[in-house]
């Protein structure tokens, strides 16, 4: 009765892709980051479903520590968060007007960027904790420094407001020189005695991703922003001399697929799409049910490998929508289980070699895999 009334309530299917995530690594990892800026809080970000991770699995994650915010972007990923942990959400970025009513305000802060939501958030005659924004020179967002003295004017006729924190966001941290750095720092700092020396005194001052985490030491700051680092992967350049600093990082992250489907190709045939590979004597034609539509680019046709036990076989010919190809040999059976995506940042099958490879970043990699895959926590 117990495996009858089990399986009901399990899962019926086991997909051929499956997204890994190793729970202990990534508290080891905010442990790491922690440890190097042990005079300030963390606020992990999770926005872009975690960074492709899976928005619900890293919010379960880190539900039982004692982290101050988790971070997201916008009001789909508070939902997820709020239902999954009671950690209070740092709103980063703004959203449509009336949509701030459905948030919970005793369990969130905005991140604001202008008058106008200041406005409309008086308006909801609720008591909001914000986060100001300021534009330190990256002119994406954010308010400018003559618009403070109009701002804070504002703020002063709106009690329910709480100014709780002030903000900005390095537009070029992984340089490896610093001169772009101060100087943004320099604007933050005039900006935010601006604030002080009129009325408030905020409780956060953060600027830090997780580059500046490695290369701040400034304890004007009493909170970083991590995203890249939270997941393991190293954010500094690699002649940066605090590079090595990173390498205590371990990606949380790998990806598992099946074999499924196996062809004996001879000399003088071809495999994939146009026909661009042919080999020059017999060879086993592995075919496994992962690519671009789960998203690992097809600009990458031909660099990459996948893993079977300790063996590494070579990718061959056109990447397609949801398969590619690999030249094996005899040890390799249909249904066994191949790695995409190692999480040893050294291995030919890393998440940054794919991203290398791919001529792009691992940033972009990341949030792309499709958020249909499952994900697993072990």
């Amino acid at each position: 009765m117990f495996w009858f009334l089990k399986s009901l309530f399990s899962p019926s299917v086991k997909p051929m892709n499956i997204i890994w995530l190793r729970r202990k690594v990534l508290l080891q990892n905010l442990e790491y980051l922690q440890s190097i800026q042990s005079q300030a809080a963390i606020f992990p970000v999770l926005k872009s479903n975690a960074y492709g991770h899976g928005l619900k699995q890293i919010t379960k994650m880190l539900s039982r520590t004692d982290v101050p915010y988790i971070a997201v972007d916008s009001y789909p990923e508070y939902v997820i968060v709020k239902k999954y942990s009671k950690i209070p959400i740092l709103i980063l970025w703004e959203t449509l007007l009336e949509n701030y009513r459905k948030f919970d305000h005793k369990k969130t802060t905005f991140c604001v960027y202008n008058t106008w939501t200041i406005r409309h958030l008086w308006r909801l005659w609720k008591d909001t904790k914000i986060h100001l924004f300021f534009n330190t020179w990256m002119n994406r967002e954010g308010i400018q420094e003559d618009e403070l003295p109009g701002l804070i004017k504002e703020l002063q006729s709106h009690p329910n407001l709480i100014v709780e924190g002030v903000l900005s966001h390095f537009f070029d941290a992984d340089n490896m020189s610093d001169y772009t750095l101060n100087d943004q720092i320099q604007r933050f700092k005039r900006m935010y005695y601006k604030i002080i020396d009129v009325w408030y005194t905020p409780t956060w001052r953060h600027i830090g991703n997780s580059a500046a985490m490695f290369k701040i030491t400034d304890e004007f700051f009493n909170a970083y922003r991590p995203w890249l680092a939270l997941y393991g992967y190293n954010p500094l350049n690699t002649q940066d001399p605090l590079y090595k600093h990173g390498n205590n990082l371990l990606p949380i992250l790998s990806i598992s697929s099946r074999v499924m489907s196996l062809q004996t190709v001879r000399p003088g045939e071809w495999v994939s799409y146009h026909h661009e590979y042919r080999p020059s004597d017999k060879e086993i034609i592995a075919t496994v049910p992962f690519w671009y539509a789960e998203w690992l680019a097809r600009t990458a046709s031909w660099k990459l490998f996948i893993k079977h036990r300790k063996t590494f076989f070579r990718q061959v010919g056109t990447i397609c929508m949801n398969l590619s190809t690999y030249v094996i040999d005899s040890s390799v059976h249909i249904g066994d289980e191949v790695e995409i995506i190692s999480d040893n940042p050294r291995a030919k099958n890393s998440m940054m070699n794919l991203a290398e490879q791919s001529w792009t970043i691992v940033y972009e990699s990341l949030v792309k895999l499709d958020r249909g895959i499952r994900r697993e926590v072990v």
